[in-house]
C-alpha cells in the first residue's frame, strides 16, 4: 500500500501514542526478561520457567498486532508501486482505492474471525502451549488490531480517491535530485576536457 511521505516527520498525535507507547513498554519488558533467563539459566542454572511459552504467546503477539497498526498510522508500510507508478492518475487513484478497500474488507473478516477465536479461548480457558500461563485475554487482541486496521485502510480508501497520494514520492525526489547531482559532475570533466583544446586554438 501507498505510504504518506510526511506522516513520519510530523508530531506523534496522541492515538498514535497509544499504540506506539505500549508496544516498546512490552518490548523493553521481553528484552529484560528473555536477558535475565538466559543470565539465570548459565550462571544460576535457574531459568525463569514458562519465559519462551510467554514470549511466543503474549509478548510477541502484542508487539506484532500493535506494530503494524502503528506502521500504517505513520505511512511506514512496503510500498510497490511499480506498475500503477506509470498509470494515468484518475486510474492510479482507482486502483489504489480498490486494492484499500479491499484490503479493509479482509481486515474486517479477520477482525470478526479474531474475536470468534477470543471468545472461544476465553471459554476453554486458554494456556500459553502446555504451560500454565493463561493466554486468552490477548486473543481479544486480534479483533481490536484488525478492527483498527480496517478503519485505517477505509480512510486511506477515501484519501485515494480525493487524490491525497498523487503527491510526488520523497523517493523518487531524491532518486531526481541524486540523479541532478550526477549529471552536474559527468559535466564538469566533459567542459574541462575540453578546455585545453580550445586554448591550443
Amino acid at each position: 500500500m501507498s505510504a504518506s511521505p510526511s506522516a513520519s516527520s510530523k508530531r506523534t498525535p496522541p492515538l498514535l501514542m497509544l499504540i506506539e507507547v505500549p508496544a516498546v513498554i512490552v518490548l523493553f519488558v521481553m528484552m529484560i526478561h528473555v536477558t535475565a533467563n538466559a543470565l539465570l539459566r548459565a550462571f544460576a542454572s535457574h531459568p525463569i520457567p514458562n519465559t519462551l511459552e510467554i514470549t511466543q504467546y503474549i509478548y510477541l503477539p502484542i508487539i506484532a498486532l500493535l506494530g503494524f497498526m502503528a506502521a500504517q498510522a505513520r505511512g511506514e508500510h512496503i510500498v510497490a508501486d511499480l506498475v500503477t507508478h506509470y498509470f494515468p492518475t484518475s486510474v492510479r487513484r482507482a486502483v489504489l482505492a480498490g486494492g484499500y478497500a479491499l484490503a479493509a474488507l479482509v481486515m474486517f473478516g479477520f477482525a470478526w474471525y479474531g474475536l470468534e477465536e477470543a471468545l472461544h479461548a476465553r471459554e476453554i480457558g486458554k494456556t500459553a502451549g502446555v504451560s500454565t500461563v493463561v493466554s486468552w485475554p490477548v486473543f481479544f487482541l486480534i479483533p481490536i488490531s484488525f478492527g483498527v486496521f480496517g478503519i485505517q485502510l477505509c480512510f486511506a480508501t477515501v484519501r485515494a480517491l480525493r487524490g491525497a497520494e498523487d503527491d510526488t514520492d520523497p523517493i523518487d525526489a531524491e532518486v531526481a535530485r541524486i540523479n541532478e547531482e550526477l549529471d552536474a559532475e559527468h559535466a564538469v570533466p566533459a567542459t574541462m576536457s575540453t578546455t585545453p583544446d580550445s586554448e591550443a586554438k
